[in-house]
C-alpha cells in the first residue's frame, strides 16, 4: 500500500510536523516540512509571506514545495501545508505519489492547539469551522489512513506504522 512518499495531512495545529519528524525517524527516512522549506527558500514565515505578499503567494509557495517535494525519487516523509488539499494539482500528486495520513481533529480541538503557536495566521472561530468544513471532504478524498490526532504522537506513529505494514 504505500507508495513513495508518505504525506501526513492536517489542518495547522493538527501535528503534522511533530508526527512526520517521529515517522521518519521510526522508518529511517528523510523528513521534508513544508513550512521549513518555504522559511529555508524565502528567509520568511508562512505568516509574514501572507501578511507582506499575501495568501495567494503563500499558497502558490505551498504548493510549488510539495509539489518538489512529490517528484524527489528518494522516498521520505512529508508534512504538508494544511492548505495543499484545496489544489487540485497538489491532490492529484498526493494521490498518485503516496500514501496520504490525515491527522483529523474537530474544530475546536484545533482552536485550542492554534492559539499556542505563533507561525500560524489568526482565524476566529467561525472562520475555523467553515475552513474545516471545507477541507474535510477534500482530506477524506485522498487520505489512505485517517488518525485521531489527539492521542499522543508515538501513538500516531505506532498506528501509522502497524497500518502501513497491513496488505
Amino acid at each position: 500500500m504505500t507508495r513513495r512518499h508518505i504525506v501526513v495531512l492536517g489542518m495547522m495545529g493538527a501535528g503534522k510536523t511533530t508526527v512526520a519528524e517521529l515517522l521518519a525517524a521510526y522508518l529511517d527516512r528523510p523528513h521534508r516540512d513544508s513550512d521549513r522549506d518555504i522559511e529555508a527558500t524565502t528567509g520568511r514565515t508562512g505568516r509574514q509571506i501572507a501578511a507582506e505578499d499575501g495568501v495567494d503567494e503563500l499558497h502558490r509557495l505551498e504548493e510549488e514545495v510539495l509539489l518538489d517535494a512529490l517528484a524527489s525519487t528518494q522516498s521520505s516523509i512529508v508534512s504538508a501545508a494544511g492548505w495543499v488539499v484545496e489544489s487540485p494539482r497538489c491532490r492529484a500528486a498526493i494521490q498518485r505519489e503516496s500514501t496520504a495520513v490525515w491527522l483529523r481533529l474537530s474544530p475546536e480541538d484545533l482552536r485550542t492547539r492554534m492559539n499556542a503557536g505563533s507561525h500560524r495566521r489568526d482565524l476566529s472561530p467561525e472562520e475555523l469551522v467553515l475552513l474545516f468544513e471545507r477541507r474535510e471532504p477534500l482530506l477524506l478524498e485522498v487520505a489512505d489512513i485517517i488518525v485521531d490526532a489527539r492521542r499522543s504522537p508515538g501513538d500516531i506513529v505506532d498506528e501509522v506504522s502497524l497500518q502501513l505494514s497491513s496488505p
